[in-house]
């Protein structure tokens, strides 16, 4: 039952109560003898509970009639934005992202390199453990890796992605450390046994403090082989600073 009929069904109770409940005279209605029929009457509990479940749906149909003119001044600002968007303010809004990002990446540091070993053919086998020294530089946004000395060193504190690769067509092992300062971190080594190309490669994710360094270095009985088809890298970026 809708809110309004029920309002209407208890204002009609209520005028029929108060009406009974004047102390006027007996109605018109006479039973089956033909003797008046006295009328019912009301009392004061039963009116006064009437009239608080009016106060209540009034309550109630002013509430509905806010939050109905809420919902729609909602509904008319969301069309209003649709309107902006379908005329041209969806372009605004996405150029504006785009600067927005621009600028937010114009104050954090740019570092990433990507080296080749060399052209000079043969590296290796060595008695001892040597600095393998990366000549070919590619990429260098930061100046943070060394073509002189093979090194990278952080120059901000973050997580970095550092990767190689390594092969050689000579018969034997093919080996690579990885050294981060000090600390060896990682160890890769195969066994190459046709004389033909034979590739491995890995990478590692790191966090450095600024001056940290990375570097390379051949084992003792390993060897590598390159040239210009660049079959030895060594490179690496800054995926975020801390």
């Amino acid at each position: 039952m809708k809110i309004h009929t029920v309002v209407l069904l208890l204002c009609l109770s209520v005028t029929r109560a108060q009406g009974d409940h004047t102390g006027g005279p007996e109605n018109d209605t006479k039973n089956s003898l033909g003797e008046p029929q006295t009328g019912g009457s009301v009392s004061d509990g039963a009116i006064q509970f009437i009239l608080t479940e009016l106060r209540a749906l009034r309550d109630m149909v002013v509430a509905q009639k806010v939050e109905l003119s809420v919902t729609q001044r909602h509904v008319e600002g969301q069309r209003s934005t649709d309107r902006e968007l379908g005329s041209g303010s969806q372009t605004k809004y996405r150029e504006r992202h785009v600067e927005e990002l621009k600028a937010e990446n114009e104050g954090r540091p740019k570092v990433a390199f990507y080296t080749a070993l060399t052209n000079s053919g043969n590296v290796g086998p060595f008695n001892t453990v040597t600095p393998l020294v990366y000549s070919k530089v590619f990429t260098n946004i930061g100046n943070a890796y060394s073509p002189v000395t093979g090194v990278f060193t952080a120059p901000v504190r973050g997580v970095y992605y550092i990767r190689f690769t390594a092969a050689d067509r000579r018969s034997g092992y093919i080996g690579v450390h990885m050294y981060k300062n000090d600390l060896r971190i990682m160890y890769n080594v195969t066994h190459n046994t046709n004389g033909q190309w034979k590739y491995m490669s890995n990478a590692v994710t790191l966090e450095l403090e600024q001056g940290d360094i990375i570097m390379m270095r051949l084992p003792s009985a390993s060897g590598l082989s390159d040239n210009t088809a660049n079959h030895n890298t060594f490179s690496g970026f800054l995926l975020f600073p801390m």
